[in-house]
C-alpha cells in the first residue's frame, strides 16, 4: 500500500506566530473534480516559449478541508490539470514555493499578519502603493506579491508582480493561503484557457477542496 503523509493546518491568528495541529493521514482514494474561478483581481504569469505556442504556465493551488484547514503534504500524483477539458500534463510540481516577496498595502492601520514561512521570505506593510513597488523592485526573490485593500490599476503595476485585491478582514487569511500553496506547471494551448484542477484526496478525509489561480 503506498503511504503519504499529510499535514493538516489549524489556523490559530497570534500576532507574529502560526500555531499548526498536524495529524498523521494515511493514502490515496477517490478522484473529486470541483470547478472554480480566476479571481478578477489577479494576474496569473503566463510565459510564450515560440511565436506559435505553446505556453508555460504556471498555477498556485491551495486544498482545504470544510473547516478550512489547509491540506499540505500531496504530492504531484495527487493533482490533475485540466484545460479547456483536455488532460495536460505537469511539467514541474512544487510543494515548497520559492521564496516570496510580499508587500501589502493599506490604507487603514496595518494588521498584525505573523510572519512568513520561508528565511529568505520578505514582508513589506506599508500605506504606500509607490512605495510598495519600490521595495519590490529591488527585492531579490523571484516572486513578487502585491497585496492589496482597495482597487489598483493593473496597468500601472510592473510585469512579474502578481497581484492579488482582498478585504481588510481577511489579510491575515489570504497570507497564510500564499504560505500554503502548491505550484504546478504545465503546457498551455494559449493563456487565457480555462483550468480546472482535479485531486486526487486521501481516504478517510472529508471532501477537499482545491482553488487555484
Amino acid at each position: 500500500m503506498l503511504q503519504t503523509s499529510l499535514m493538516l493546518h489549524t489556523l490559530v491568528a497570534i500576532p507574529g506566530q502560526l500555531r499548526v495541529l498536524t495529524p498523521r493521514l494515511a493514502a490515496l482514494a477517490t478522484t473529486i473534480m470541483l470547478s472554480c474561478t480566476f479571481p478578477a483581481a489577479l494576474t496569473v504569469g503566463a510565459s510564450r516559449l515560440s511565436a506559435q505556442g505553446p505556453f508555460t504556465r504556471l498555477v498556485h493551488v491551495t486544498v482545504t478541508e470544510p473547516s478550512g484547514r489547509f491540506v499540505t503534504g500531496l504530492r504531484q500524483e495527487h493533482f490533475q490539470v485540466v484545460e479547456n477539458g483536455v488532460r495536460r500534463a505537469i511539467t514541474d510540481f512544487s510543494s515548497d514555493p520559492p521564496p516570496i516577496s510580499l508587500a501589502i498595502v493599506s490604507d487603514g492601520s496595518l494588521p498584525a499578519v505573523g510572519r512568513l514561512n520561508g528565511p529568505e521570505d520578505e514582508l513589506i506593510q506599508t500605506r504606500s502603493l509607490s512605495g510598495a513597488l519600490r521595495q519590490l523592485a529591488a527585492s531579490k526573490n523571484s516572486r513578487k506579491v502585491l497585496l492589496v485593500t482597495a482597487a489598483v490599476d493593473n496597468q500601472a503595476i510592473p510585469a512579474g508582480i502578481e497581484v492579488l485585491q482582498t478585504d481588510p478582514g481577511n489579510l491575515l487569511r489570504t497570507v497564510i493561503e500564499l504560505n500554503n500553496q502548491y505550484l504546478l506547471q504545465f503546457e498551455s494551448s494559449k493563456p487565457s484557457a480555462a483550468v480546472e484542477i482535479v485531486l486526487q484526496r486521501p481516504a478517510g478525509l472529508p471532501l477537499l477542496r482545491p482553488t487555484w489561480r
